[in-house]
């Protein structure tokens, strides 16, 4: 009877291992997640290569890209707050050498089927962007203030990006398009220097005014008269920018339509099972580790073979998973603890199957015969 319940307390572990490791194989979520950037820049997207030292480059670019901009960007991690940043001589929203040039908005996040008419303000060096529910910018959903440390400046370019990081991954979905762009001079004059709604535009580049890296990610959607979208993380910068005639001036605003079609969450180390991360190593994790100590006490007086077999097996696939799935972060010592500890009790785990084969017993016997 005891055999019979500590062999299925083996069998669970077993399972669970095999679990865990498919589930765990199988979430290939990157760090980084599906996102929109849309604001003005100093640059256009084609010649983002002069990274930061030390930061990813990736094909069309670099996470880090040093230049003067202003950027809203809508992502699908965490809680999917709106987030509005800035930069001076450095990497898009990272503000300046001085202060940190990003900030989220409290309550409004992508969603599903939201459309939002957008307002971006930069008077100096105030900045502040608004949300409205209706097109006469009217109805404030929520707005959001940044004073700058330093002035962005020689912004001459619309951009818009789903810098997506590198490596490729299943990191979220986040589609849409944008619509109506008009950027006013904040001088009392009440016509815009620029505005386009894409109604005139007759093809997926409006005769060549926007520039395009990837026209099946990006491009001008002729059926619905707008700028589409479609954001997954591909390990490239996908992006459409267009150089107005002059550079901006120092106070400025401009208005846009942002609508949200489909929005897939980040899956945030999820695998095959869709379970969370930590519950994936509470319901399966741990079990796999304990049960075959619970089994062996169980049976600690009992010799088999089959049994010893099947937790060398548990105790290897561990062991083997660990060695072969964990990324080893040499700064978070926490993990290092964790995968020390994992890999000493699945070596355990190994030791007491041999033993539960009764290999040791047979040693001693052979050496007492001689």
């Amino acid at each position: 009877m005891k055999n019979k319940i500590g062999f299925f307390f083996i069998i669970v572990s077993l399972s669970f291992a095999c679990l865990y490791g498919i589930d765990k194989l199988t979430s290939d979520n990157p760090s980084d997640a599906a996102l929109l950037r849309i604001g003005l820049s100093n640059i256009d997207s084609s010649n983002c290569d002069v990274c930061e030292l030390n930061e990813i480059y990736y094909d069309s670019g670099c996470k880090r890209c040093i230049q003067d901009g202003i950027v809203l960007t809508a992502h699908v991690s965490n809680e999917r707050f709106y987030n509005l940043g800035w930069s001076k001589d450095n990497g898009m929203y990272y503000g300046d050498k001085q202060c940190n040039g990003s900030k989220n908005f409290e309550y409004t996040f992508a969603n599903k089927n939201d459309t939002y008419y957008v307002e971006i303000e930069k008077n100096n060096q105030s900045l502040q962007t608004n949300f409205y529910t209706d097109q006469n910018f009217s109805s404030l959903k929520e707005n959001v203030s940044i004073e700058m440390c330093s002035n962005p400046t020689n912004l001459q370019y619309i951009r818009i990006s789903n810098e997506d990081g590198k490596p490729s991954g299943n990191g979220g979905k986040l589609s849409g398009y944008i619509d109506d762009i008009e950027i006013f001079a904040i001088t009392g004059k009440s016509l815009p220097i620029f505005s386009s709604s894409f109604d005139e535009c007759l093809d997926v580049t409006c005769d060549d005014l926007w520039k395009f890296r990837n026209p099946e990610k990006i491009f001008i959607n002729t059926k619905i008269d707008s700028l589409s979208f479609s954001s997954e993380v591909l390990g490239t910068n996908d992006y459409a920018h267009l150089k107005l005639d002059n550079e901006l001036p120092n106070s400025w605003k401009i208005h846009f339509k942002l609508h949200i079609d489909e929005l897939e969450e980040h899956p945030r180390g999820k695998g095959i099972l869709k379970i969370d991360p930590q519950l994936r190593q509470i319901f399966f994790g741990i079990p796999a580790l304990i049960f075959p100590f619970i089994g062996y006490g169980i049976t600690r007086k009992i010799q088999s073979k089959y049994f010893g077999i099947t937790m060398i097996v548990i105790g290897i696939s561990i062991l083997g998973g660990i060695l072969s799935y964990q990324n080893f972060d040499l700064n978070n010592m926490s993990s290092i603890y964790q995968n020390i500890i994992i890999i000493t009790l699945s070596i355990l785990i190994i030791i007491l199957g041999i033993l539960k084969m009764g290999v040791r017993t047979r040693k001693i016997r052979y050496e007492i015969n001689d």
